[in-house]
């Protein structure tokens, strides 16, 4: 906020544009220009994290409140990270990887991981087209498995194996597979969604237990699948420092960040802004979501209508499409 006025507690109006490929989402926050000095941060003593006092060196514990706040915070953080890799990237493979527990003790976690670094590390090095986001969860009975989504590689290179198997949205078992003949003698009695019947395979590089993998046949039915899914998996991996992997090759949206407000007294309601209420592209959004208890505002926009009022080119209301319309009768 250099050349700001700081000589006493102002407001300031920004705009955050993160571009996606087809859409924009556009958020719109309010800072001052007080900083605020930490009055403490974590420290962990003993695998136990406690809270360090900056002003008389004292440690004390988190309260439930505090402690709550921040997996929330943090679990926010982590689905819009994750929202923006699903929004920005295709995968061909939804791959489930569980370990054996004759090969590897299942119930130490930093082994297992150290397993599946090791061998997503492998595929990387002979593959470096390989793209892939991966999410740990734990099984009923507390072993980790990984969840991934795979592009970039052929079957061959991944080493798939028809197993024999196909996907089935009516099958007993949790995982929704079951043979082939089952599926076939029974399809008739169901209404069949555009998974069903996709074969399932095996993946043979990976040699420390029980593998799938299904094809991708809907980007937008994937990132709707794994959204929902990962609400239970994200938080229950305590000992990993991140709650999902991903490869440094993966897009990412542009993030463009500026100031649009200043010298606000206090922070005025941001949708009864004039300069708010009068913008086009706000007009316009496709989903529009304002947050009163942090006075936050963000909405969605497609892309192509967002370069066309850039332009210039004010878009039509459904009244004057309807006007123009009966000129021409």
């Amino acid at each position: 906020m250099e050349g700001l006025n700081t000589s006493k507690t102002a407001y300031y109006l920004f705009q955050k544009d993160r571009v996606f490929r087809d859409k924009t989402l556009t958020s719109m926050y309010y800072k001052n220009n007080k900083q605020v000095e930490k009055k403490s941060r974590p420290i962990d003593i003993d695998g136990i994290r406690y809270k360090l006092n900056l002003e008389n060196g004292n440690i004390d514990t988190y309260k439930k409140s505090e402690i709550l706040n921040s997996i929330n915070a943090s679990l926010r953080r982590t689905k819009i990270s994750m929202n923006m890799l699903l929004e920005m990237n295709d995968f061909d493979w939804f791959c489930t990887l569980t370990f054996d527990k004759s090969k590897i003790d299942r119930t130490n976690d930093q082994e297992v991981f150290n397993v599946y670094k090791k061998y997503i590390d492998n595929i990387k090095t002979q593959f470096p087209r390989l793209r892939y986001m991966c999410i740990p969860e734990r099984h009923e009975d507390n072993c980790i498995h990984f969840h991934l989504l795979i592009g970039g590689v052929t079957v061959k290179q991944l080493g798939l194996v028809n197993s024999g198997k196909v996907c089935c949205s009516w099958a007993k078992f949790k995982n929704k597979i079951c043979s082939l003949e089952y599926f076939e003698k029974t399809k008739h009695e169901h209404e069949l969604t555009e998974t069903d019947g996709l074969p399932v395979y095996n993946i043979t590089t990976f040699a420390y237990g029980y593998t799938t993998a299904t094809r991708i046949v809907s980007r937008v039915r994937c990132n709707t699948y794994v959204k929902k899914y990962v609400e239970k998996a994200l938080g229950s991996t305590e000992i990993f420092k991140k709650r999902f992997y991903y490869s440094s090759n993966l897009n990412v949206p542009n993030i463009v960040s500026r100031l649009i407000g200043a010298d606000f007294e206090s922070p005025k309601t941001i949708t009864e802004l004039s300069s708010v209420k009068n913008n086009l592209h706000y007009q316009n959004a496709d989903y529009v979501n304002f947050n009163k208890d942090y006075n936050t505002l963000q909405f969605w926009e497609d892309n192509i209508l967002k370069e066309s009022i850039n332009k210039g080119l004010i878009p039509l209301s459904e009244k004057e499409i309807l006007e123009l319309g009966d000129m021409f009768l």
